[in-house]
This record gives C-alpha cells, structure tokens and sequence, in this order.
C-alpha cells in the first residue's frame, strides 16, 4: 500500500500522506513538470500499525516515484513483501509474486498555509486473484509556521477484496516538528472503521469483530546526513486490528537515498 514520505520512516506504519513521494532533492525550475524519488532498506515494512503480521518482518526494499504536471500528478510505491497472495491462494511459489505495486492519480492545491491533495491508489499484487483493490482519499497538510506542519489524512475502499470490505475507512494524523536543519520529529495516530459486510466477509477476510478501531501510536526522528541521504527511526505502539488482536508496540529504523 501507498506510503508517505512526509518522514520516510512512517512508510512503515502508516499510510497515507501525500504528495510527493520523496523528500526532492532536485533544484527548483520554472518547468511545469517535475520528478523525484527515492528508495529505501527499512528493517521491517509495517502496514498500518499491524505489527503482529509485518507486510515483511525482514529487511525490506521501498521505492517511491513522482512525477506531476502543476497541480495533478501520478506516482509509484513498491516494496518487497514477506508473503505472497499468489502462493496462499495455492499457486507455485515465485520470488517475483511476493511485490506490491502501488499506482497513484492526484490534484494537489494550496488555500493559504494549507495543501489539499484528492488522491486515488490502486494496490496490485502479482498473480493473486481478488487482491487488486482501490482507495480513494484526501489529505490536508497545514504549516502553522517553519518548524511545525499537521497532516490529516482519511480515505476509504472503494469495494470489497480479500483483505478489506468496501467502505473501510482509515483515519491518520501527523504532527511534523522541525527541531534543526538537519534533524525533525514526528508523533502520528491512526483510527479505523471496519464495514463488516462485504463478498469475502467469513471467508477469506475472515469474521471482523470490530467496527471502529485505534489503530496506532508512534513517534519518530528523521535526520538528514545528506540532501540525499536520510536515516529515520520510529517506535510504534499498537493499537487493534479488525479482529479486535492487540498488535505489539514496535521499533523500526529506514535508510533512504532520495533523487
């Protein structure tokens, strides 16, 4: 699933803010078209605070891409996965299966100290069946000064597969502080509300047994060794999931090269 890269770290745990994909390290232009990204080892790839079932409880490889037109964009997420759908639904197991591919339309714009970003992903997973999903969202970040930004973002499925029913809805907050030029701080929570009806509810999703959900808590440094270079650490602490399961607190460290 898509991730931010307000702090690249909260990749892990979290999604999504948006819009840009990468900390960009390219020099302004007055060219309407831009493009970055970065790739990023993380030591665990966490989706949404589900710390009991990492997406890859071992060393994972992200990469994020941008590219945007004024206000509208198109963007990239990937990342290697400990599983894949393809073999738990019975197929042969393939290196090549166990990706996600993440694929992202947006309109970006500002009002004052606030952007907006309406956003559309849509999540793929090779070779799997009723895995393809689509969420659509929106995300207001506000910069109350230099050093200080809040990030809320709420989507929501837009109809059933097996790992979400249509209507699932996912709140995520962000509070950005910048303390020096090099290094920043995050403190981020997450909510949810799990529709139990859906085509796959009972069977492969299994029985929700809860309908609104705290999902996470988690704070985080980011610190810059270079324009390109950044080292990032988060500490998660669980929340539940729609099983009503309490996940683990957890701690995650990424290493990003951002162009």
């Amino acid at each position: 699933m898509i991730k931010t890269t307000q702090a690249v770290l909260l990749s892990t745990a979290s999604f999504i803010i948006l819009p840009s994909y990468a900390n960009s390290t390219n020099q302004e232009t007055n060219s309407p078209i831009q493009f970055d990204g970065y790739v990023t080892l993380t030591s665990k790839y966490i989706s949404r605070g589900l710390t009991n079932a990492p997406e890859n409880d071992d060393l994972a490889i992200q990469t994020g891409l941008n590219l945007s037109y004024n206000n509208f964009y198109v963007g990239y997420w990937g990342s290697t996965l400990g599983y894949s759908y393809a073999e738990l639904q019975g197929d042969k197991r393939r290196k090549t299966d166990k990706l996600e591919h993440d694929f992202i339309v947006g309109y970006s714009f500002d009002t004052g100290r606030t952007n907006w970003n309406i956003w559309n992903a849509t999540y793929f997973y090779p070779n799997a069946s009723n895995t393809t999903s689509n969420e659509m969202g929106v995300t207001a970040t506000h910069q109350f000064n230099d050093k200080n930004s809040l990030s809320t973002s709420l989507s929501a499925y837009t109809y059933d597969v097996v790992y979400a029913n249509q209507g699932d809805t996912y709140l995520n907050v962000i509070y950005t502080h910048q303390l020096n030029d090099k290094l920043s701080a995050t403190a981020s929570a997450a909510a949810s509300y799990f529709n139990d009806n859906g085509k796959y509810e009972g069977l492969e999703l299994g029985d929700t047994k809860r309908e609104f959900a705290y999902r996470f808590s988690s704070i985080g440094l980011d610190y810059a060794l270079t324009p390109e270079l950044g080292l990032s650490g988060q500490y998660i602490f669980g929340g539940k999931n729609r099983y009503n399961e309490k996940q683990k607190n957890l701690g995650v460290v990424a290493f990003t090269y951002s162009f």
